[in-house]
């Protein structure tokens, strides 16, 4: 069986939220920068591609929407997904390391960091 099928066999939205709740830190909104995506003034796609691409950087990411959607990506894909997914829940995207964090609010705000 090719790697690629292990992997998303091994990363269904379950084992995803599973990571998500034992690995990605808690954090206080109030001490994070913002940064609006929904905005009609530019591709709001592209505002959150250079939110990841500051903040995360990696060839993968992990994210969640919510427990029953969840998904790994290839960097490139991640903003297109997250964006069709805003409203629907707290979006959180991680490495696979869990090192570097982007979180996007219901409301289309987004905040990244790094551990």
């Amino acid at each position: 069986m090719p790697l690629k099928s292990n992997v998303s066999r091994l990363m269904n939205p379950r084992r995803i939220h599973e990571l998500m709740r034992q690995r990605f830190p808690p954090f206080s909104a109030a001490e994070r920068e913002w940064k609006n995506i929904v905005s009609t003034s530019s591709p709001s796609e592209a505002l959150l591609q250079e939110v990841l691409d500051a903040h995360i950087g990696e060839a993968e990411v992990l994210i969640e929407v919510h427990r029953k959607l969840g998904a790994l990506l290839p960097a490139s894909e991640a903003a297109a997904f997250a964006y069709s997914h805003i409203g629907e829940g707290q979006i959180r995207i991680t490495n696979r390391e869990f090192t570097s964090f982007v979180v996007v609010a219901q409301n289309g705000v987004a905040a990244g960091w790094h551990a």
